[in-house]
């Protein structure tokens, strides 16, 4: 994001959800999310701590929960009235 387009915090937590509509592994995520390691997790674990996300392991996968869902629905809705 070096072009000065910086996203806030609502709309990563909601693209990384839409990124796990399928189960998806750490790498894909952070691919599609265009964060390093460190926000990646900082973002995966509150996801996680807010029932949002799921993580499973063996093999080690992340998914949205229904609460999730509806999460990221408000959020979407939020971002595109602005």
């Amino acid at each position: 994001m070096g072009n000065g387009n910086r996203r806030d915090s609502l709309s990563v937590l909601a693209d990384l959800l839409d990124d796990m509509e399928e189960p998806r592994r750490i790498t894909h995520l952070l691919y599609a999310s265009n964060l390093n390691y460190g926000q990646l997790t900082k973002y995966l674990k509150m996801l996680i701590t807010m029932g949002l996300a799921h993580e499973q392991t063996n093999p080690h996968l992340f998914k949205i929960t229904s609460e999730g869902i509806f999460f990221m629905n408000i959020i979407n809705r939020r971002i595109k009235t602005k």
